[in-house]
């Protein structure tokens, strides 16, 4: 559907020269691409490129015909004398065949569909920052794209606009909407994003799915910018080592209270057991006890996991995640905190301790459970 080839796009100031260089990547339909990289590294030049605001010096881009591609902002660009509605339906009713009555409805509809009904004869300064975002993307859909582009788009949010921003993004993925997401949130892309692409001084230094680029990731510049990246969000807390690890679910593990529920996605067989070692009877003896349960949907089951179901039937639920699903990350839920884990050499945790992130992230584990067998 859309295909970058040797892309290249130079700005040259008196200190610098930025821009991108020899970028090749492609998206399919439906697919959501999120770009992380350090400033300056090329990212909203390419989200430019894509949306053909620049033109390339070097290389070429293509879109499949008919395929029409929207690009959407930090800074909203909401018409300031226009309501929501007359904003949605300004651009459809100079563009589109339909009829007046026709686009008034498919906006009205678009605005039910994302809580926003109650604000549609409002201006945009009555809005708060998270509102003004999602009008900016409502707009950008009434387009009828089916690529849509978006340069740092929960930049100025609170993490409770985050997160409605996450479920608008998800509603939009299982629309089929092809979308390139530019953003410096983890979270974010560890929840929306099937594949990753890394941009280093304007250059691909990674181009990787989703899950695999945070739960095994090998490149030690990479892995330093992720840690960098979520110690600056104070919800977030990172937990590195074997016996960090360790600690961390012993800890847990205790004060969860009794009959609670660990609800856990993307795992591979037994894969966190080893990092635990010789704690991992305690911890099981511990959960048995207090009559913890996990319920688990994986991509396969290992050994101790056939054991527990036989076992301790009542307290672990498994289903199986067919391989065609991608799930962006390796994760846990209880309560108000999201537990993201990498397992390698030195296991990794990056706790997310925040009520509305582990509600969105609640809701894609349904729909991971509803697919699962």
């Amino acid at each position: 559907m859309l295909k970058l080839i040797n892309a290249t796009k130079k700005y040259i100031d008196i200190e610098d020269v930025r821009g991108i260089s020899k970028v090749s990547f492609s998206a399919s339909r439906g697919e959501v691409v999120c770009v992380l990289g350090k400033s300056g590294s090329g990212k909203s030049t390419l989200l430019r490129v894509l949306a053909g605001l620049e033109t390339l010096d070097k290389g070429s881009v293509s879109i499949n015909k008919n395929c029409l591609a929207t690009y959407v902002s930090q800074n909203y660009t909401l018409w300031p004398h226009l309501t929501v509605i007359e904003n949605l339906t300004l651009a459809p009713k100079l563009k589109s065949k339909n009829s007046h009555k026709t686009i008034l409805k498919e906006a009205s509809t678009l605005l039910y569909r994302f809580g926003l009904e109650n604000y549609a004869n409002n201006y945009p300064s009555e809005l708060s920052g998270g509102q003004k975002q999602r009008v900016a993307i409502l707009r950008a859909v009434m387009a009828k794209p089916k690529i849509l582009l978006f340069d740092e788009i929960t930049s100025a949010l609170d993490p409770e606009l985050t997160k409605s921003l996450l479920d608008l993004i998800r509603a939009l993925a299982k629309d089929g909407y092809t979308m390139i997401i530019v953003t410096h949130h983890m979270s974010f892309a560890m929840f929306v994003a099937d594949r990753i692409l890394f941009l280093k001084d304007g250059t691909v230094l990674q181009d990787e799915k989703a899950i695999k680029f945070f739960t095994a990731q090998k490149n030690p510049e990479i892995k330093s910018f992720i840690l960098d990246i979520t110690k600056r969000d104070e919800s977030i807390e990172v937990f590195k080592g074997r016996e960090q690890f360790q600690a961390y679910h012993i800890g847990l593990i205790k004060r969860l209270p009794k009959d609670s529920t660990i609800y856990v996605a993307g795992a591979v067989g037994d894969s966190w057991i080893q990092p635990m070692g010789e704690f991992y009877k305690y911890y099981e003896e511990m959960r048995i006890k207090k009559r913890i349960t996990w319920k688990m949907v994986t991509y396969s089951q290992g050994k101790t996991d056939r054991r527990l179901v036989k076992e301790f039937p009542q307290l672990n639920q498994f289903r199986r995640l067919p391989r065609t699903i991608q799930n962006p990350a390796n994760y846990c839920v209880t309560e108000d905190t999201v537990i993201t884990q990498i397992f390698e050499d030195e296991p990794t945790i990056i706790q997310i301790k925040n009520q509305h992130i582990a509600d969105a992230y609640m809701r894609f584990f349904e729909e991971l459970w509803n697919s699962g067998k």
